[in-house]
C-alpha cells in the first residue's frame, strides 16, 4: 500500500518503509483498535496513509517553509484524469465533502487510491458486491474529477 502512494513528488516526505512505520505508530500507539479482520485493518491503514500524506503535503506547503503549492499527480491512480495533476490538499478537502454526500463511495475511493485495492478487494472490505464497488468507484472518481476541475 505504501509503495503505491510513493510518487516522485512525495518521496521527499516519506520513503515507503517510513510511511508504513508512521502509519503503524499512529494506528497502535494510543488505544487498542477494534479490528474485525484483515480487510478491516487494510481499510483503516489506507485512511491513515491518506492522512499522513495530506499532513506531509500541508507541511511542505506551509508559508514558513516557503509556501507555493505543489501539485500531486494522480494520473497513475486515476487514468481518467487525462494527465492533469491536482493538489493533494484540494483532493483531501474534496474527499471530505464527498464523504458527507456518499460515505460508501468515499470509502471505495480511499481503498482504491490509498490502499491499492481492486474492486473485489474493496467490495470484500465493505461487504458489498464487486459490481457495487465498481459503480461507487466510477461515481466517486467522476465526482472528484469534476469537483477538482471546477475549483
Amino acid at each position: 500500500m505504501s509503495r503505491n502512494q510513493m510518487r516522485e513528488s512525495d518521496r521527499q516526505a516519506f520513503q515507503p518503509t517510513e510511511l508504513v512505520h508512521e502509519a503503524y505508530l499512529r494506528l497502535f500507539h494510543a488505544e487498542p483498535l477494534d479490528l474485525k479482520d484483515r480487510a478491516h485493518f487494510f481499510a483503516v491503514a489506507a485512511r491513515q496513509i491518506r492522512h499522513l500524506l495530506i499532513e506531509a503535503s500541508r507541511s511542505r506547503n506551509a508559508e514558513k517553509r516557503g509556501g507555493g503549492l505543489r501539485r500531486v499527480d494522480l494520473t497513475e491512480a486515476m487514468p481518467a484524469a487525462g494527465g492533469q495533476g491536482e493538489d493533494a490538499v484540494a483532493v483531501h478537502e474534496a474527499l471530505d465533502v464527498l464523504e458527507k454526500l456518499d460515505p460508501r463511495s468515499t470509502q471505495v475511493l480511499e481503498l482504491r487510491l490509498f490502499g491499492g485495492f481492486n474492486d473485489a478487494e474493496a467490495a470484500e472490505v465493505l461487504g458489498i458486491t464487486p459490481a457495487k464497488a465498481r459503480r461507487d468507484w466510477d461515481f466517486a472518481r467522476a465526482w472528484l474529477l469534476n469537483r477538482l476541475r471546477s475549483g
